[in-house]
């Protein structure tokens, strides 16, 4: 009789050990997965922040090339044109760029300043450039609208 009672008391412990093991390998299983998704929304995150980027350096490029078209071209308005890189672009902020172009002379003491910003949904980066025309003469007779000098810098929101 008592073979009988030591042979059911020697499974019992197998039952808490399977259970612990269930519970452990689901926590680890948890955990691999919150990081995989906070790694893939980081760098989605990331990539339309430098989609962000070029959208404000095509929207710079842009107004370089109307400035080249006419040297006296200004829009000082903040945000007064836009480009849409995809349809409704800024619209529904998905996928935009909004440009602004200073008054200046185009001279090295008051160059033409563009404002740039791209936009990709809840991501803005902003892009400044200095624009000197003709190698900075402020005389207008002698600036054909020809861009000598630009500088370019990002602008932290």
């Amino acid at each position: 009789m008592n073979f009988i009672k030591i042979k059911k008391q020697k499974g019992i412990a197998t039952l808490p050990m399977v259970m612990v093991l269930g519970m452990l390998t689901l926590v680890i299983v948890v955990g691999i997965t919150s990081v995989s998704f906070t790694e893939s929304f980081t760098s989605l995150g990331s990539s339309q922040s430098s989609i962000a980027l070029s959208n404000a350096e095509a929207g710079a490029r842009d107004a370089l090339l109307k400035i080249s078209r006419n040297k006296n071209y200004s829009c000082i308005t903040t945000d007064c044109y836009s480009i849409d890189f995809t349809t409704d672009g800024c619209s529904s902020s998905v996928s935009c760029a909004k440009i602004s172009v200073s008054n200046g002379a185009g001279d090295t003491a008051n160059p033409k300043v563009i404002i740039s910003k791209g936009i990709v949904n809840s991501n803005i980066r902003t892009i400044e450039v200095s624009v000197v025309l003709d190698d900075g003469t402020d005389n207008s007779i002698l600036q054909y609208g020809l861009i000598t000098s630009t500088t370019w810098r990002e602008l932290t929101n």
